[in-house]
């Protein structure tokens, strides 16, 4: 294109955009003081314009001619004559209400890049920069009109970063990216090469008050966080690096907060605090702090490891503020680091737990009937096993140093105090009737189970399923049900029943099949009404034979496929389905080590059968889930004391924790129960040692057992979980919990400021927690604070104890006490924003320094 084509199209461009507010018309002065286009100017023709040239002689006929004779048309003005005083220029008045034209390829080249004609001075520094066209659509990316010199600077910079918009704070952010090293820096090195490294520094200075003499990035990087950290932390306790504290403490404050928050880049993040607790030696300076002072900080792992370490050495002391330790580590779920920290508190919150019920029932356990410490087990002292099998659930996962001195702690508790006294208090309220009948008092018998459960559904014509897992203890239950409520309100309720003894497998899994009588042989075989109940395939049959239109299946050989599953299961009324992870890890000495492991394995795989399968692929709508019987498991070594002899007599069966036999013996350290209450077993007696103790058996394999007769063992769980339809009538919608703000007043006069919200109900069966983002924005929706996350999850009915306080910085920025700024409140799950809040910022003149 011929370069007056350019020209006038690049003309035609600038009369064709639209009127501005007050204009009539187009009037463009076209300075061109190089006198580059003089030879071309009278070949310049547009329709509706008229061209004017200006020359030193006739300022005042121009003049004329513009207000004047031609006061109602579109002028183009050609100006070749610079004037250095403003007095002598008879147009200045025109000039100023009129625009600006350059076609000299400086101007071309900012017209190119929408950057205002009034920059040219600023532009012409930088003009190497955009001498490449890879670099001039880098920057046209931004897709901004470059009105000053801040948008000009910060663009060439953000440009030069690959930053997505013209965003100091990106900036800054890139560079920390790419290397704290300068001379392994390439954007630091473009910044040299361009000319633009004076300004990013003096930038530094202005956002985040960054202006030590020896400048370095790596500096600037300690400089930032240590003066976000200086907000909360008092300025006197970080004087060994009051250095680095400058006075734009809520820039460096967002700065650090939105980099955290940033999914993509907040590893290398991670990666430079490390650096940045070596060079400081903070973690000296957090030594010397109260807990208090630092308990919600989250910028440094750091704090993470002092709050666990204070909580541990708390235990150790047996100091009891337990509710307070429990509330820290609830508040750290939403911090940064949390996940890089969780298995450990996950583990000290269940410890903690442990530590609760010592403090209620430290004195000892109670004693009493079988009765009165089955139903207490069942209501509270169940959880005691939950504590410790999550605790070490967790553990295993980040075995620490310190945490090894949580474990310490914790097998001392659980299996010198809580596992002995618990085990010895039942065993020896088991009295002579218990012994001949083994039963307790409004407990349904495990034998019972079908009669009980099952048999009236299916006589309906119920379908219904029974997953029975070997050794799924009565806690492990609890947590099930309380995992399948959570997703079906008031799906599922959860009791128990009193197992067979000897808690074995054969009997316990006899037991729930339909039974008129229950009968073992000289070889140890259990027959259920003169059926072998021994395999899947032995259970098909005696379920079968009470009632045809059922099948036993093994859940190892269900399939994973839809198709498949319906097809296997097509047509049958009574599905039992038989599971077996927790026994088959636990009871080999190799891997009973891994018994917490495989009982959270066991709860998901069972979770997720009822949910996507039975549920989800055939509509089913009740289950069951049982188990043969429970197990004790302690990880700390037995000692000799832990331990008896074996009976020397000819034994039916026999394991750790029990004997079967036809001889009759009497022994002090065994419990003696006749199986006659099972069935025609009229000569048959079970030996099983008092508490927890076990039998003296050479190999591994002694930490996990069961078979005897401790709650652990013999409390097995009922699940029963029924299908509501969204369309049912018995159908509850769970919902989140609210959340209300409760601050009265709507203005903000810091920077930093507190925010109180109040979750307005208990958690329950039919209120969900939440968990919820908060933060503040402008009239254009901008960010301008930090953003927080709350947890509403608190099950008190006391009010006071569901209050929820967080602390915003808000950005170090110019505000209009005349506009109107937001609290937006989104909820962290779904991404939706729940509810936006007017505020009034009007900040006083020493807000920025009121920390």
């Amino acid at each position: 294109m011929a370069i007056t084509d350019k020209v006038i199209e690049s003309l035609k461009k600038e009369f064709d955009e639209p009127l501005r507010s007050g204009e009539k018309r187009k009037i463009i002065f076209w300075n061109d003081f190089e006198k580059e286009f003089i030879d071309i100017i009278d070949d310049i023709k547009m329709p509706d314009v008229e061209v004017i040239k200006l020359n030193e002689n006739n300022n005042f006929i121009t003049k004329y001619l513009i207000e004047i004779e031609l006061d109602d048309k579109n002028l183009l003005v050609y100006n070749t004559e610079q004037i250095d005083d403003e007095r002598d220029n008879w147009l200045l008045d025109t000039m100023i209400y009129s625009r600006e034209f350059f076609a000299d390829n400086i101007s071309l080249m900012m017209k190119e890049l929408n950057i205002d004609s009034s920059l040219r001075k600023r532009f012409v520094k930088y003009k190497s920069y955009f001498g490449a066209i890879s670099r001039r659509n880098r920057f046209l990316k931004f897709e901004e009109h470059i009105k000053n010199e801040d948008q000009l600077i910060i663009g060439i910079l953000s440009s030069i970063t690959n930053a997505k918009s013209i965003d100091f704070e990106e900036v800054v952010k890139n560079i920390f990216m790419e290397s704290i090293n300068e001379n392994d820096n390439k954007f630091i090195e473009e910044f040299k090469k361009y000319n633009v490294i004076d300004e990013f520094w003096n930038y530094a200075d202005l956002k985040y008050g960054y202006n030590q003499n020896d400048k370095s990035i790596k500096k600037l990087f300690i400089f930032i966080l240590t003066t976000a950290l200086s907000i909360d932390i008092d300025n006197d306790r970080l004087r060994k690096i009051k250095e680095y504290i400058g006075n734009n403490k809520p820039n460096c404050k967002l700065f650090i907060n939105h980099w955290m928050l940033n999914r993509a880049d907040y590893e290398q993040y991670d990666r430079l605090t490390e650096f940045y607790e070596y060079e400081t030696n903070i973690a000296d300076i957090i030594d010397e702090l109260e807990l208090e002072e630092y308990k919600d900080i989250e910028l440094l792992k750091c704090f993470d490891r002092a709050i666990i370490k204070t909580i541990v050495e708390s235990l150790k002391d047996r100091l009891e503020d337990y509710d307070l330790y429990i509330d820290i580590i609830k508040g750290r779920r939403v911090t940064h680091f949390y996940e890089d920290y969780k298995n450990m508190y996950e583990a000290l919150i269940n410890a903690i737990g442990m530590f609760k019920i010592y403090k209620i029932y430290g004195e000892g356990l109670p004693k009493g009937s079988a009765d009165k410490l089955y139903n207490l087990y069942v209501k509270e002292l169940y959880k005691m096993d939950t504590f410790y099998r999550k605790f070490y659930y967790y553990f295993d996962k980040q075995n620490t140093n310190i945490m090894n001195q949580v474990k310490d702690l914790i097998e001392n508790l659980y299996c010198n105090w809580y596992l002995n006294d618990i085990c010895t208090n039942f065993t020896s309220s088991i009295d002579d009737n218990m012994k001949r009948e083994w039963l307790i008092p409004n407990i349904i018998n495990q034998k019972d189970f079908y009669s009980t459960y099952i048999k009236n559904m299916v006589s309906n014509g119920e379908r219904v399923f029974v997953i029975i897992s070997d050794a799924f203890r009565y806690e492990v239950g609890v947590d099930l049900g309380e995992r399948l409520n959570e997703k079906v309100i008031n799906s599922t309720s959860i009791t128990s029943m009193l197992s067979v003894v000897p808690s074995i497998t054969k009997l316990g899994m006899a037991s729930l099949l339909p039974n008129k009588s229950i009968v073992i042989n000289d070889n140890g075989r259990v027959f259920v009404d003169d059926m072998d109940s021994s395999g899947i395939e032995n259970r098909d049959k005696i379920l079968k034979n009470e009632f045809n239109n059922s099948i036993a299946i093994d859940y190892h050989k269900i399939p994973n496929n839809k198709v498949d599953f319906i097809e296997q299961l097509k047509g049958y009324k009574l599905i039992y389905i038989y599971h077996d992870t927790i026994d088959a890890t636990a009871d080999k000495g190799a891997t009973e080590i891994n018994t917490f492991e495989a009982t959270e394995k066991a709860v998901n795989e069972i979770e997720d059968l009822i949910n996507r399968k039975i549920v989800g692929w055939i509509g089913g709508a009740n289950v069951f889930v049982t188990a043969d019987h429970g197990f004790i498991y302690q990880r700390s070594d037995l000692k000799e004391s832990d331990k008896v002899n074996k009976e020397a007599i000819t034994t039916i069966d026999k394991n750790r924790r029990c004997l079967i036999s036809k001889e009759s013996i009497e022994n002090e350290e065994l419990l003696k129960i006749k199986m006659s209450w099972l069935g025609n077993n009229e000569t048959i007696y079970s030996y099983m040692p008092k508490s927890n103790i076990r039998f003296k058996v050479q190999g591994e394999g002694s930490k996990f057992v069961h078979g005897g007769a401790t709650l652990q063992e013999i409390i097995v769980p009922v699940v029963a979980f029924k299908n509501i339809r969204s369309n049912s009538k018995k159908s509850v919608k769970a919902r989140k919990v609210d959340v209300k703000l409760t601050n009265e007043s709507r203005k903000i006069t810091m920077n930093t400021f507190k925010l109180e919200f109040f979750q307005t109900e208990k958690i329950g069966e039919k209120i969900l927690p939440t968990s919820l983002e908060l933060f503040m924005v402008d009239k254009d929706d901008a960010i301008i604070s930090d953003i927080k996350s709350i947890i509403a999850d608190s099950t008190s009915e006391r009010p006071e104890e569901r209050m929820l306080k967080i602390k915003l910085h808000l950005k170090s920025m110019t505000y209009n006490k005349n506009d109107e700024y937001k609290l937006v409140i989104k909820d962290n799950e779904t991404g939706v924003i729940i509810e936006e809040i007017p505020f009034i910022i009007s900040l006083g003149i020493a807000s920025e320094f009121d920390f």
